[in-house]
């Protein structure tokens, strides 16, 4: 169960990095946001893709050598949930339709809180 589900995140990272990387302005377009977001946009999307969907990959394939690259990937998930959160709480997202950045937002919420739950709960698949 935990395996698969880290494919399921990995693709769902993919896609998501994708958007960002590839075609920022299409979510900007969908958000109602300024245009001048792209390059952050570009940004986080090779991180996500680069982090999340190949280092997911990677843990997928060899679990039992990669418990440090997840802890990584677990911390670098939940500091870029909190950077959402708080420019949302600050009002720092300039897009019109707010709920396509909180639906973004509760995503990564839902990844980084079930990312932390397999830390906590199944480290017995990360030991050689």
């Amino acid at each position: 169960m935990i395996r698969p589900s880290l494919i399921l995140i990995a693709l769902f990272s993919l896609i998501y990095g994708l958007i960002f990387l590839l075609t920022p302005n299409f979510f900007i377009e969908l958000s109602q946001a300024e245009h001048i977001n792209v390059a952050w946009l570009r940004n986080i999307g090779a991180s996500i893709s680069g982090i999340l969907f190949l280092g997911l990959l990677l843990i997928y394939f060899n679990p039992s050598k990669n418990y440090d690259l997840f802890l990584i990937i677990t911390i670098t998930s939940i500091l870029q949930t909190l950077g959402l959160i708080f420019s949302r709480l600050y009002n720092e997202f300039s897009a019109k339709k707010m709920i396509i950045i909180d639906l973004t937002i509760y995503s990564a919420i839902i990844v980084s809180l079930y990312l932390v739950y397999i830390l906590l709960n199944y480290t017995s698949i990360f030991k050689k």
